[in-house]
């Protein structure tokens, strides 16, 4: 009904299948709403669904926060209520893992999670055509 709405999701998320979910209503939402949604959709690489699993071995070599981009994305929605800024563009967020060994993954930096953009890199854009979401690799 043309709220202004931001999605933001973990590509990795092994607990809610994205292409079930959010991928699926951002869809949906489009073929209702068309170019009049103000849903904005940002899938963020190498990110899962619960960052508590954060410190276990294994997903501390190949998992990243996903908190960070939900207060970056609260901060936006509040500028977009408040100010009537726009909301991001669909994306794709281009994160990089710590590597490492299991269990001693090196210190996470602000290089692994780079903040979203208002108007994404064209092979970072997530488009539609039609009742198509087209994702970047």
């Amino acid at each position: 009904r043309g709220k202004p709405t931001l999605i933001i999701t973990g590509r990795s998320d092994a607990l809610v299948a994205i292409n079930h979910s959010s991928r699926a209503y951002t869809a949906f939402n489009r073929l209702v709403e068309g170019t009049a949604s103000q849903l904005a959709y940002i899938e963020v690489a190498n990110a899962q669904h619960f960052d508590t699993f954060l410190p276990f071995s294994g997903f501390d070599t190949r998992s990243v926060p996903l908190h960070p981009y939900f207060i970056q994305g609260m901060n936006a929605m509040h500028a977009k209520l408040k100010n009537g800024a726009a909301l991001p563009a669909s994306q794709v967020v281009r994160t990089t893992v710590r590597g490492g060994t299991p269990g001693a993954a090196p210190a996470l930096t602000a290089a692994n999670v780079p903040p979203f953009v208002t108007t994404p890199a064209a092979a970072d854009a997530i488009t539609f055509n039609g009742t198509s979401v087209n994702l970047p690799k």
